[in-house]
């Protein structure tokens, strides 16, 4: 069990009504009553569980440790507790001691399962969809951004700018060093130590996109 680079990131209540308002009315229904469940631990993370209380029957919420508002299940039993990698719901019935049994709807690895079955009961995952579109957009534009650093090294023309006079090496980039880049001529297989100010505003976006 590590969890010492990930302390517990609780939603607290106005945090978990903006959430749902956010999410749009389907995830916000009138006259539904918010309590806290408690942060469940699945592996290096935690998942945060809220009770949404209805006329007949009750809600799961589930938050990741950002935290962000992931979606809901329903259920017909409330859920009560939690233990890690599990929401403790209550069956309403007891053992012959007196103790209350519970089903358990259980949060794996990937987080919230697609289907889970309660009391033989099954409850689809009703995400939030406008946090999917929001990671996928996210993903999409990381991805954009490393396709735009996936520049192939090779020879083209450096425009050099130095005591005022301009001249053009067709070279290949080497490496940086500090304020200064290296780079190998074409003809001669030399290399020169250029400054990156004295480059053009073309040749430094071409920096750029190597991540520079």
């Amino acid at each position: 069990n590590n969890l010492a680079a990930e302390s517990k990131n609780q939603p607290n209540g106005s945090a978990v009504k903006k959430a749902l308002k956010d999410a749009g009315a389907e995830h916000d229904p009138e006259d539904m009553k918010l309590s806290k469940v408690g942060p469940i631990e699945v592996d290096e993370t935690y998942y945060h569980v809220w009770c949404g209380t209805m006329d007949e029957n009750f809600r799961v919420l589930i938050f990741d440790n950002k935290p962000s508002y992931l979606g809901y299940y329903v259920s017909a039993f409330e859920p009560v507790d939690y233990e890690a990698g599990a929401v403790l719901l209550d069956s309403g019935e007891s053992d012959e001691e007196g103790n209350t049994s519970f089903f358990y709807l259980r949060i794996g690895t990937g987080g919230p399962a697609e289907k889970v079955s309660i009391d033989g009961i099954p409850s689809p995952f009703v995400k939030n969809e406008k946090a999917e579109l929001e990671k996928k957009t996210a993903a999409e534009s990381n991805s954009n951004k490393e396709a735009e650093k996936s520049v192939v090294l090779e020879y083209r023309d450096w425009q050099i700018t130095m005591r005022g006079q301009t001249s053009t090496y067709n070279a290949i980039f080497v490496q940086k060093v500090g304020s200064k880049i290296k780079i190998k001529e074409s003809k001669r297989g030399k290399t020169a130590t250029i400054p990156i100010t004295a480059l053009s505003k073309a040749d430094q976006e071409y920096l750029k996109q190597l991540d520079m």
